[in-house]
């Protein structure tokens, strides 16, 4: 049996070490730009990813619904945003998104962000949905924050787009997801009052945290050393309207005098 000369077994390690750096590379996230918050997202309805992973969504409910949307958004070049709450080798593997190269990708461990949004909507994908007692779902922190940081900067109402397809819920809100995406305008209305009653009690309003009620929960942890919290999202500052695909499903929530439209969106994208 022939032996291998150097040459080869240099050429031979080389291409082993070529191959390994490319499977790493492919785990990895390539934005713009990373940890560095844009000056203004100018573009109109910008897409939030929050925690595209299998840490979290473990059977990866969400993926093909968020894939789909993030397709949409690079098709019509508006901007993308990942909320990485693991930026280790380990977490970038698990991050399941197949567009790896969003505008920017930002540390958020808890769905926090200060992203400035002066523009008038937002879609908002990733999970967990709901913010509850032993359940804060970093989705509906990125909501709060979304809402927070446009008013922060523009007196407009606001919309947020919640694609449901995009979205993974807590393990016991399952059948709520599919419940609300099986819905259509053309399902009684009975059936659509059962499904949304105490809806936003039960997943938006949360009144642990001050004398009023809050929209959400506010950033609890202490690793995003970047964040800077505002000023509360509550019923007395905010009034709510929450929709299934343009249509109006609860009466009103909260008094305040700035607007936001939730719109939750069951049709298919």
């Amino acid at each position: 049996m022939k032996k291998k000369n150097g040459f080869t077994v240099i050429l031979t390690a080389l291409l082993l070490m070529l191959i390994s750096f490319q499977i790493v590379l492919a785990d990895q996230l390539t934005p713009i730009k990373k940890n560095e918050l844009p000056h203004m997202l100018i573009t109109s309805n910008p897409l939030i990813v929050v925690h595209a992973t299998t840490e979290f969504d473990e059977d990866r409910v969400a993926v093909k619904g968020i894939n789909k949307v993030i397709a949409k958004y690079k098709g019509n070049k508006k901007s993308i945003i990942y909320l990485v709450s693991d930026q280790s080798k380990e977490g970038y593997s698990n991050w399941y998104t197949k567009n790896r190269s969003p505008d920017y990708e930002l540390f958020s461990e808890g769905g926090e962000h200060n992203l400035p949004l002066r523009n008038d909507e937002v879609t908002i994908v990733g999970g967990f949905f709901g913010s509850y007692d032993g359940a804060r779902g970093c989705h509906t922190l990125a909501i709060r924050d979304a809402i927070r940081m446009h008013f922060e900067l523009s007196d407009n109402p606001f919309t947020v787009h919640i694609p449901l397809e995009a979205i993974y819920f807590w393990s016991e809100d399952t059948q709520t997801r599919k419940k609300i995406i099986d819905l259509n305008i053309k399902s009684p209305s009975s059936e659509i009052a059962e499904i949304f009653d105490r809806f936003a009690e039960s997943y938006f309003l949360v009144d642990t945290w001050s004398d009023v009620t809050e929209f959400s929960h506010p950033y609890v942890g202490n690793l995003n050393k970047k964040y800077k919290t505002g000023g509360p999202v509550n019923i007395d500052r905010f009034t709510f309207r929450l929709y299934l695909n343009d249509v109006l499903v609860v009466e009103p929530f909260g008094h305040g005098p700035r607007q936001v439209l939730l719109k939750l969106e069951s049709v298919t994208l």
